[in-house]
């Protein structure tokens, strides 16, 4: 069964690399991307998950990400979009797949970036289990609803047919950290947006 995100007709975001610079979110994204500078090497395997149009892969490029890029989205058109606006960067993918069902091995990535996803589904259960699994070192979860710390979960669907969630940020801090993470840094917050880094640790 398809879900609300591969049935749209059109594309949420810019569908023009030109547009990438002028896109909302300015602060956070400036946040994660210079985190991800930072942090990386020429060696360095990203995977950005619900890449969109792939505007954070032209901003990285742009401020000298080095690394191996790779971009999945569950949205056909949007990964098309990536494939056509940025074709002529080396090193950098995009790749038509189920954010929850991904194929690559066990700790294939070093850092996984997923950006404003996990609001947009029924639960992040089945999402963030399978971004566990293919992380090596760093999970960067960014949230534009942010979690809350006395409230239980509120699964809300729209009526257009996506959800709206916002999670109790203890039960999300308690659910990575069984899948091998320690309590995050914040790196970044505002009125609306909040971004946590996850390290994950060896298992013992």
């Amino acid at each position: 069964m398809k879900t609300y995100w591969q049935k749209i007709k059109g594309i949420v975001g810019p569908t023009e690399a030109k547009d990438f610079d002028l896109i909302g979110q300015k602060n956070t994204r400036e946040a994660i991307e210079k985190y991800i500078i930072k942090n990386t090497t020429k060696n360095s395997k990203l995977l950005d998950a619900g890449c969109n149009t792939g505007v954070e892969a032209f901003r990285l490029h742009k401020k000298g990400f080095k690394g191996r890029y790779y971009g999945v989205d569950n949205n056909f058109k949007a990964i098309k979009f990536a494939r056509k606006n940025l074709k002529n960067i080396p090193n950098f993918k995009f790749i038509f797949s189920d954010t929850s069902k991904l194929n690559y091995k066990d700790r294939f990535f070093d850092f996984t970036l997923t950006k404003d996803v996990i609001e947009h589904h029924q639960h992040y259960v089945k999402i963030l289990t399978e971004l566990a699994r293919v992380t090596k070192k760093y999970l960067i979860l960014s949230m534009f609803i942010k979690p809350s710390f006395f409230l239980g979960d509120r699964i809300k669907l729209h009526k257009d047919g996506y959800y709206l969630n916002r999670y109790n940020r203890g039960k999300l801090f308690s659910f990575l950290n069984k899948h091998h993470f320690n309590k995050p840094k914040k790196i970044y917050e505002d009125w609306q947006d909040i971004v946590y880094v996850f390290e994950k640790y060896d298992k013992m």
